[in-house]
């Protein structure tokens, strides 16, 4: 009797083992995600929007490409930054300044009818700018 009781806490223990290291699994996988969340936003802004297609950089200001004949010409208006849903103004020194690298969540630009939403000031497009909200 007292053999078929040592295998049933055997028994037990290893059952109890093996769920616990799944839980432990999980929750390295959840943490591994949120380092390479926190890795990707140390990256600067103006490094962000180079990796945006249309977007080009001059003088380490970024501004959106156009798809009419006077392409090269038409790059000469800064696009309207817009932070958390707030139109902020078409200076990229003010934004960058505003902002932290690590609080960038995501980056959107928006030409044509979904810029016309912000109005005149969008003319040269909208660079949409997402934080993480604590």
């Amino acid at each position: 009797m007292t053999t078929h009781k040592i295998w049933l806490l055997l028994l037990a223990f290893v059952f109890v083992s093996c769920t616990s290291t799944k839980n432990i699994d999980s929750q390295e996988q959840t943490l591994d995600v949120e380092i390479q969340e926190r890795n990707r936003a140390t990256v600067t802004l103006l490094d962000r929007l180079r990796r945006i297609p249309g977007i080009i950089i001059r003088r380490n200001t970024p501004y959106i490409l156009r798809a009419t004949a006077d392409s090269p010409n038409s790059a000469s208006y800064e696009p309207l930054y817009v932070l958390d849903d707030y139109p902020v103004g078409n200076s990229f020194r003010d934004i960058n300044q505003l902002i932290q690298n690590v609080d960038v969540k995501s980056v959107e630009v928006l030409t044509g009818s979904e810029a016309s939403f912000y109005g005149t000031r969008a003319g040269a497009g909208v660079i949409k700018i997402t934080t993480y909200k604590e």
